[in-house]
């Protein structure tokens, strides 16, 4: 059936400025494959259909030994990736490689390992299509096109305003139509795993903002489906790709605050130790990026319950994501994850009454300040210089050391003179009730 009749009745709002383009930019490179169906070809031109997409098919020559995610070259499928979408000023790429007789898609996206709160597509998250359906395109249905559609959508991370205002709106009503879709399935069951876990992965980048109890049940029980059909998923990073979304999926829930909150915490944390299991330091962004996610939440744990040994894996995790995330390769996220680090230091230094914790604090602090530099910076470079002097400010009150208390009336200053030549008068307000309390251990 042709693209466009699956998505009939699905509504978006077009722009003027890109509405003949298509409001997704993809681009399809050409096939790891060993046949001569040319099926990234085929495959771009069934994308073509799709209204929603500006389509690019990329036949360029280089070698895509990186294809194979059993080796250890991830790096080169990260850049080469990144080069792609800089040159062809691409939302997403799309990777095509024959696997046993089938062909693996994989989505990638610009920023797709870069640091933050919001839902995380890996480029490990697979999706298998049998070989034989790009001898003949029509084999492919209606509803794995607009499954195809949603993990497009969902992967990636709006930018304009057209795809932020309709992102939400499309995967809600591509997941009432998959929903509704009642048509006998022709693909076997060995490919039913890595089509439950990307269904499962778009209800629930459609959902997140308002997940329901149902909702949860319903994105559980498809990864969970997944996971009951293991004999089919080859290789670990599958099982990981799974259990990543089964961590995100309770890590939503826990935010949202849906019932159980506690409960959703823990569970969520313990699918992430699942996923850092199989997404190993081999596949060091996802593993990186799972030890981010462990670190925020085993430090709600820890408010949760006072429970000393997740302040501490707090800090572990955190310091995983630290390798991982370097100042040469992720700049911007190194710097977030030193000042998390930091502030990470100073509880545990606190609750241990560790003078060489705090120590590790201020270092934390000072590295971010690497590339928040005064010059550049201003703000977040007094920023840290408050935080750094609240530390001193801390370990003088702990060891009633006058020489802590100088350490920080040095940094408050520092922070104070920087917040007067940007004229931040809220700020100049809240250095100066700090330097007030310093003043009444010194005087």
């Amino acid at each position: 059936m042709p693209l466009d009749e699956s998505f009939k009745n699905i509504s978006y709002v077009n722009s003027s400025s890109r509405e003949s383009l298509g409001m997704f930019r993809v681009t399809v490179v050409a096939f790891e494959d060993r046949c001569n169906l040319n099926c990234g070809l085929r495959f771009a031109e069934l994308l073509k259909q799709n209204p929603l997409f500006n389509v690019y098919f990329l036949n360029e020559a280089f070698p895509k030994g990186f294809l194979n995610l059993q080796g250890r070259n991830f790096f080169d499928f990260i850049d080469q990736g990144s080069r792609i979408m800089e040159t062809n000023h691409s939302d997403i790429v799309i990777w095509g490689y024959e696997e046993n007789g089938k062909i693996r898609l994989n989505f990638q996206t610009a920023n797709q390992y870069i640091i933050s709160d919001d839902l995380h597509f890996s480029l490990l998250d697979s999706l298998f299509v049998p070989l034989n359906y790009f001898s003949n395109p029509e084999s492919f249905s209606a509803s794995l096109m607009l499954l195809i559609s949603g993990i497009i959508i969902a992967s990636v991370n709006p930018v304009t305003n057209e795809q932020k205002q309709n992102k939400p709106k499309l995967l809600k009503q591509i997941i009432k139509k998959l929903a509704e879709d009642t048509s006998p399935k022709d693909m076997s069951r060995e490919f039913m795993p890595f089509i439950m876990n990307m269904l499962g992965k778009v209800y629930l980048a459609g959902t997140k903002d308002n997940l329901s109890e149902d909702d949860a049940e319903i994105i559980e029980s498809l990864l969970s489906g997944a996971l009951k059909n293991e004999q089919y998923m080859r290789l670990p990073i599958y099982f990981g790709s799974v259990y990543n979304n089964l961590g995100q999926l309770h890590e939503v829930a826990f935010r949202q605050e849906c019932k159980d909150g506690s409960e959703h915490l823990k569970t969520a944390i313990k699918y992430y130790r699942e996923a850092q299991k199989y997404h190993n330091r081999n596949y060091p962004y996802d593993y990186g990026f799972i030890s981010y996610r462990l670190a925020i939440l085993y430090f709600e744990f820890w408010k949760q319950t006072g429970d000393l040994q997740a302040l501490r894996d707090t800090v572990s995790q955190m310091r995983e994501a630290e390798k991982m995330y370097t100042i040469s390769q992720f700049p911007t996220s190194w710097s977030y994850i030193e000042g998390m680090l930091g502030y990470y230091l100073t509880c545990l230094g606190m609750e241990t009454q560790s003078n060489d914790i705090m120590q590790l604090a201020i270092n934390s602090y000072h590295n971010k300040q690497k590339i928040y530099d005064q010059m550049r910076y201003p703000q977040e470079w007094a920023a840290i210089q408050d935080e750094i002097g609240n530390i001193y400010y801390l370990l003088g009150k702990q060891n009633n050391d006058d020489n802590f208390m100088y350490e920080a009336r040095n940094y408050f200053n520092s922070a104070l003179e920087a917040y007067k030549k940007v004229k931040n008068k809220k700020a100049i307000q809240e250095i100066k009730q700090r330097l007030d309390k310093v003043k009444n251990y010194i005087a």
